[in-house]
């Protein structure tokens, strides 16, 4: 059997720290038979890590546990340099701090580039993520949607309001005038409506026209749907809304094109050869409002 002393002396030899390894042994029943072993670890620059371990003992900031930085050096003696801290570089073509094309990675910047790719159009300065701005027809903020400048034109007999998605922009003005609204809206389903009156308790009739800049339009005709219940207003909670439940409703009836009597011109803001068509909802007396909608889809 044997008995094992391991003495750890640390030695100061022209600014080198030695860790010297002393093993001796003896064996029971044999004394004075003695075996020794002596091993030299030297740290240069007295960061804590040996040279067998430090891959550069001359430098107090590089060692096994340093953090890694963006310098072109193995700090944390991995084998590997500037692991998880380069920066990938995009080149930004329009100057709106967003790039498109990949070009390395580096520590320092580079000319024209920029750390935050996504950029969907890097011709337009107006087009990148999360741009506040809108543009016609185009996805300007690279969500795959694009943004609709959306005009509409409407008008009642005898007077309404104008919804959009639950949104009421604004009066319908009259039969013989009518409004025109322009608002944004984005790709996918979107819903207009139409809450009209007559004063004189005849009929609720409007007529609308939706257009796209890109020549895309909807406007009144026989798929467009009227309550039956127009009274009931606990059921027409979200009623201008995409989600709404309107399997209950009824189509409209479609009384004509612009000009038909007794309508004998088309409202003043209407664009000249509208295709709308005046419609109603069935109850022509003793009715003085209704609801209209219609659900679209926005390329």
């Amino acid at each position: 059997m044997r008995w094992f002393l391991i003495a750890l002396v640390g030695c100061s030899t022209n600014g080198k720290t030695s860790i010297i390894i002393d093993d001796s042994a003896s064996e029971i029943g044999e004394p004075g038979v003695e075996t020794s072993n002596e091993v030299s670890l030297n740290d240069a620059d007295g960061d804590g890590f040996s040279e067998d371990v430090d891959c550069d003992d001359s430098n107090p900031l590089i060692h096994p546990e340093a953090t890694e930085s963006c310098n072109d050096i193995d700090d944390n003696c991995n084998s590997q340099i500037d692991e998880g801290v380069l920066i990938d570089w995009f080149f930004d073509g329009d100057g709106d701090g967003y790039g498109a094309e990949f070009l390395e990675q580096a520590c320092l910047s580079i000319p024209d580039a920029v750390a935050l790719d996504g950029d969907c159009d890097d011709s337009n300065p107006l087009i990148y993520p999360t741009s506040p701005e809108r543009v016609d027809g185009v996805d300007s903020n690279c969500n795959g949607a694009k943004d609709w400048l959306v005009t509409i034109y409407v008008a009642v007999d005898d007077a309404g309001e104008l919804c959009i998605n639950d949104q009421v922009l604004g009066d319908t003005g009259g039969w013989t005038t009518g409004k025109m609204y322009e608002t944004w809206l984005t790709t996918g389903p979107a819903t207009i409506g139409i809450y009209g009156w007559d004063t004189g308790f005849q009929i609720t009739a409007g007529i609308i026209h939706i257009e796209l800049s890109d020549g895309t339009q909807w406007v009144s005709d026989e798929t467009w749907m009227y309550s039956p219940n127009p009274d009931d207003s606990a059921s027409k909670s979200g009623w201008c809304t995409p989600a709404y439940d309107d399997s209950d409703w009824e189509t409209v009836q479609v009384i004509g094109p612009i000009g038909i009597s007794p309508w004998g011109n088309a409202p003043s803001v209407f664009p000249s050869g509208s295709p709308a068509q005046w419609i109603w909802d069935y109850f022509p007396v003793e009715l003085n409002s209704q609801y209209l909608r219609r659900q679209i889809t926005l390329p």
